[in-house]
């Protein structure tokens, strides 16, 4: 059963709010142990540096006392352990965080990001996770929105950039192909400020992936209307050539051997990546 610990939206839209912001782990890096990473390989030597946009609840979000935790947080953590390093958290909106990792910023991408073969060409990808977009509505559905055709016409809100937004765009164009109205896709910096909008009542929904709408849903304000849509692999990412990419690859897959990842996900009601764990630059096999 997913972790479903209840904080209230205020509280994620303040951490929003924030923007950058880093958190540096009080877990060390296990002793006698040999990191595999060195100082050429890293932005910090003996640290992992994970860029994450932490308002996304349950997967990474900000506690009540300003600590980054969720699901991509324990694993993140754990990757670290095994690597032999210390993990730090660097909290940052989603559209500055291909850029940070080109440019050595941080080390890895620990966000959800989706996986897309364009985006594979610009960074180097590692699926670990499987999620579909969804679209999450005020409690009682007002506008009785129950599947993706419902959406013709309506004003949806959505993080951008980012994968939630090109599947709505490509569904509002769909829409106009087929003569029926097109939909409104409202961008917003972060995810949190989409649900202030939707609570504000100036959206009929808005989109993000299911494990977050589902956590949304638990405090009674909100619902998942429609979910399963455009479904694909999730993706930590790294710079092109890093041998940070091919580390991480070869710990997530002795997670999945060994039974971390496979129980973690099911904690939190995830689905794994049924695929090579492996780094990846382009299409996927199916």
């Amino acid at each position: 059963m997913r972790k479903t610990t209840v904080i209230a939206a205020a509280l994620v839209v303040a951490a929003a709010a924030a923007g950058c912001s880093s958190s540096s782990d009080d877990s060390a890096a296990p002793v006698d142990c040999t990191p595999t990473l060195g100082a050429e390989d890293l932005a910090e030597e003996g640290v992992l540096t994970m860029a994450t946009n932490a308002t996304l609840p349950p997967m990474q979000y900000v506690d009540p006392n300003g600590e980054v935790i969720g699901m991509r947080v324990d694993l993140g953590k754990e990757i670290a352990k095994r690597l032999c390093l210390t993990p730090n958290f660097v909290n940052i909106e989603f559209d500055a965080q291909i850029p940070g990792v080109q440019s050595g910023r941080w080390d890895m991408i620990d966000t959800g990001m989706f996986y897309t073969p364009a985006r594979a060409e610009t960074i180097d990808l590692v699926p670990y996770e499987v999620q579909a977009v969804s679209i999450s509505v005020p409690s009682g559905n007002p506008e009785n929105i129950s599947s993706v055709d419902d959406l013709a016409g309506k004003t949806i809100g959505v993080e951008a950039p980012g994968y939630e937004f090109d599947t709505l765009t490509a569904l509002s164009e769909q829409f106009v192909a087929d003569g029926k109205p097109a939909m409104t896709v409202q961008t917003f910096k972060t995810n949190a400020d989409a649900y202030q909008a939707l609570s504000a009542g100036q959206l009929d929904g808005t989109s993000i992936v299911e494990s977050v709408t589902s956590f949304y849903q638990s405090d009674g304000r909100f619902e998942t209307a429609v979910g399963g849509i455009n479904e694909a692999p999730l993706a930590m990412g790294f710079a092109k050539d890093s041998k940070s990419a091919g580390e991480v690859a070869r710990v997530l897959d002795e997670m999945r051997a060994d039974g971390y990842l496979p129980d973690l996900f099911a904690e939190y009601d995830v689905t794994g990546y049924d695929g090579a764990i492996e780094v990846s630059t382009g299409p996927l096999d199916s």
